[in-house]
């Protein structure tokens, strides 16, 4: 697995989404909450994600998972 942040288009489409990411967090890491950046929309960080996950979250609207350099 390799390690992601979250970020979304704008924070409309954070609105919008973020349960469902949290959501599949939950389900692909077993954990809801991670270091969020207060910015609106926040990024979140320090995610284990396996590929599975990455490409569920990049399958929502205004939604970019990204694996971290």
């Amino acid at each position: 697995m390799a390690p992601i942040v979250i970020r979304w288009d704008d924070p409309e489409k954070w609105e919008n989404t973020r349960e469902q990411v949290y959501l599949l967090l939950e389900k692909h890491t077993g954990r809801r909450e991670y270091p969020e950046t207060r910015s609106l929309p926040p990024f979140i960080v320090g995610i284990d994600m396996p590929q599975e996950g990455i490409d569920e979250l990049n399958a929502l609207d205004g939604v970019k998972a990204q694996i971290q350099d």
